[in-house]
């Protein structure tokens, strides 16, 4: 008995340790981020893309940039081996930009046992850190409590890299930002539709900064998810590039003057066709749950309950900050875990009760 205390014991010494190592490492990365994105040229230093912008808000006007459509046929493209424990599928994004590489979407499908399991699509952040924190803290976490994760690959990132992307991020210019986040959009929307064909009841659709501004969107357009659950989203995406934001000082002012963007409210109304707070409040208020932390510099929590407020639900809090990720991602995996299996009882119990009253056996019994 003392000998499993003392194991018990020393494992929690050594989780705390690793905890602390991830966390130095996430505030490092922070603190170099603005300037490893100056070193790379800032961001948008492309400058606005006005062709793909123009696009985007005529969509947005004419209420056709969410119209989505019949989702395309997947391939599996990598199987399962070693340490691997994904497997892959790929398809044609149902949103086609002017960046061909972006246009081949890919989805990572973890699995962990067999039976009827809910589905989370997890949109992940940008950046590399984030999609590898993704892979080890949140992934493991919800299939040990009960659910199936998709990862989809967000353009930008992985594969789905241009030479522009390389260079200075996914937002190597607001068009290429703004065509990033609305083709992530339309692929969540297939992932749905695969994942019904594969005999999923429960499709729950969650996400992390711009994946989880992706998910916001998701709640205000459609109502084929079970649950939507944005995490450390704001009402206005574009209001994490202006001043006094963490990442404005590595925005390339220079680039944007030369385009016509001067001030910080042109910047903004550029992003509004993917700003949540834009968009109409979700039919289905019952499935949506906002998660927020009360001391992220980039996406404050002023931001957050004005998300809140227009959802007309309550926010969930975790009193941490950013560049404390490593330690709290498992405990909002288990927030959304949760939630998953919550959907996923109430759609067991809804087929059953539906199946009893017209199957005429039940009825002649009666």
């Amino acid at each position: 008995m003392e000998l499993s205390l003392e194991h018990s014991e020393c494992a929690v010494v050594e989780e705390r340790r690793v905890a602390a190592r991830r966390s130095r490492l996430a505030r490092a990365t922070e603190w170099l981020l603005p300037y490893a994105a100056r070193f790379g040229g800032g961001y948008f230093a492309g400058g606005v893309e006005r062709a793909v912008c123009r696009a985007i808000h005529g969509a947005a006007r004419r209420r056709a940039l969410f119209r989505f459509a019949p989702p395309p046929p997947f391939r599996r493209a990598v199987h399962p081996h070693g340490a691997r424990c994904a497997d892959e599928y790929s398809f044609r994004s149902p949103f086609v930009s002017r960046w061909r590489v972006r246009n081949d979407a890919l989805v990572h499908h973890y699995r962990d046992g067999a039976g009827q399991r809910p589905l989370v699509v997890l949109n992940p952040d940008d950046g590399l850190l984030a999609r590898v924190l993704f892979a080890r803290a949140f992934v493991r976490p919800l299939l040990a409590g009960g659910v199936d994760v998709a990862v989809p690959i967000a353009p930008g990132s992985a594969s789905r890299r241009t030479p522009e992307d390389r260079r200075r991020g996914w937002a190597h210019s607001v068009g290429a930002a703004l065509s990033a986040i609305v083709q992530l959009v339309h692929d969540n929307v297939a992932i749905e539709a695969w994942a019904r064909e594969r005999g999923y009841r429960t499709v729950v659709v969650s996400g992390l900064g711009r994946g989880g501004t992706v998910a916001a969107i998701l709640a205000a357009t459609t109502t084929r998810f079970d649950a939507y659950v944005p995490m450390l989203a704001g009402a206005h995406p574009g209001r994490v590039w202006v001043p006094p934001r963490a990442r404005a000082g590595a925005v390339h002012v220079r680039a944007l003057a030369r385009d016509g963007v001067r001030h910080r409210g042109t910047l903004l109304r550029l992003f509004d066709p993917v700003a949540p707070i834009r968009l109409p409040p979700p039919r289905t208020r019952e499935r949506c749950a906002i998660i927020g932390l009360r001391f992220d510099p980039v996406v404050p929590a002023a931001d957050v309950r004005e998300l809140a407020r227009h959802w007309s639900v309550t926010a969930r809090w975790l009193p941490r900050a950013r560049v404390e990720l490593p330690l709290y991602a498992p405990e909002l995996a288990t927030i959304v875990a949760g939630i998953a299996r919550t959907r996923g009882a109430c759609a067991a119990s809804y087929s059953l009760v539906t199946s009893r009253s017209v199957d005429p056996g039940h009825q002649a019994g009666k």
